[in-house]
């Protein structure tokens, strides 16, 4: 410097806090930097902390020397106590500061626009950047928001991890631009679609419709099916024409099956379907198999006042009329049959329409041989008549005499 100390300080043209100016690298060291700047007082040095708004832990990767920079004094420290032309004070620069009101302007911005986009009820794109023990971290425009673990999905979430570096679209739950506040919604935006999906779907389904769909889930009264973008209700009586114990034992998860809608409530959101409706009835099936006249195997379901119920196939079962029970007289169905009872059954009439099987149990056993009991022959007392009858036995003896 040719100037004097003194001649400095009496400068008008003096760098101080707050001015913005532009220099040149002209020497890295660990911790900072040197810049020659026109017509500065004093050596002007960039920090580490104040190279960027980033993290900086090598400067060299940030500034190169010989590289043209714009920066904001920060301070001015002047050594009036060695008065020395070589090293009269410093002059500290910020490019982190230029960086800052960057920022500011852009945050500015992206405020406005966010803003704007919230009071007209409208989505909004964000990246996420991170996570937190309760939700989401995002960038919107370089706003940092933030996404509440109930707003990420509609379904629950374990694993947040997945959702880093990825783009989704929002809606903006809540915005307070004053406390640097922004919550979104990505739970919202899907059920929104999902509404939209389903609606569609409805609107091509009619009652009487045979669909192909797929058990996404069983319940206790029925199973769910998956038609597209629908889920069905196949109600337990719906599933199988077969007595089951469980529902697993007639329909699994994951199993294509064919249904017919039963009903459609696209405002309710509610689809009923049915896996029986398509299939053979027990009593189709028994039509190819069970003839007047043929002998059954069957089990005895229930006993009443009149007769017994006889399954011969699953969920066949016919009427064994009291009357048909036993060549002998049955006073009381429950003296001879048993529910539970096996028994062999004849065919007497099957009406498959009206799903009626009248069976008989005394028709396969031999009726029991009565034995016939001759009378015996009256006394013939004709000899004792005659035509005048009306005498005594003393008269007849009277006469020999």
């Amino acid at each position: 410097m040719t100037s004097s100390f003194e001649e400095l300080l009496n400068s008008t043209e003096m760098l101080k806090k707050g001015d913005k100016v532009t220099g040149i690298v002209s020497r890295i060291e660990n911790e900072q930097a040197y810049v020659d700047v026109a017509g500065a007082q004093y050596d002007c040095v960039i920090l580490k902390n104040q190279v960027s708004r980033k993290f900086v832990d090598d400067l060299s990767k940030f500034l190169k020397v010989g590289q043209e920079i714009e920066a904001i004094v920060t301070g001015v420290r002047a050594d009036r106590e060695k008065k020395s032309e070589d090293v009269p004070g410093v002059i500290y620069l910020s490019r982190k500061a230029i960086e800052t009101q960057e920022y500011k302007k852009l945050m500015e911005v992206s405020w406005d626009e966010v803003v704007a986009l919230f009071e007209k009820g409208e989505y909004i794109n964000a990246t996420i950047t991170g996570t937190t023990k309760g939700g989401l971290l995002a960038d919107v425009k370089g706003i940092r928001a933030f996404v509440p673990a109930s707003f990420v999905d509609t379904k629950f979430v374990n694993n947040f991890s997945k959702y880093v570096n990825n783009e989704y679209t929002f809606k903006i739950e809540e915005l307070d631009k004053d406390a640097d506040k922004l919550i979104l919604n990505r739970k919202a935006v899907l059920e929104l679609e999902e509404a939209k999906k389903i609606a569609e779907a409805f609107a091509t389904i009619n009652e009487g419709d045979v669909l192909e769909g797929t058990v996404s889930r069983l319940a206790k009264f029925g199973a769910f099916v998956n038609v597209g973008q629908i889920d069905g209700l196949v109600h337990l009586s719906e599933v199988s024409h077969d007595r089951f114990a469980k529902l697993e034992d007639a329909v699994e998860v994951g199993e294509v099956v064919k249904v017919k809608v039963l009903s459609a409530d696209a405002e309710n959101g509610k689809l009923a379907l049915s896996i029986k409706a398509l299939l053979p009835t027990k009593w189709e099936l028994a039509k190819a198999n069970i003839k007047t006249g043929d002998t059954l195997e069957g089990k005895v379901r229930n006993t009443t006042d009149f007769g017994a119920f006889v399954e011969v196939q699953n969920g066949i079962e016919g009427l064994v009329h009291i009357s048909q029970i036993s060549h002998d007289r049955v006073e009381k169905v429950e003296d001879v049959l048993k529910k539970g009872d096996n028994v062999q059954v004849k065919v007497l009439e099957v009406d498959f329409d009206a799903k009626r099987l009248s069976l008989s149990i005394k028709e396969l056993t031999e009726k029991p041989v009565v034995e016939e009991v001759k009378e015996e022959a009256e006394f013939d007392k004709s000899y004792l008549k005659g035509e005048d009858t009306e005498f005594s036995l003393a008269d007849k003896f009277k006469d020999l005499q």
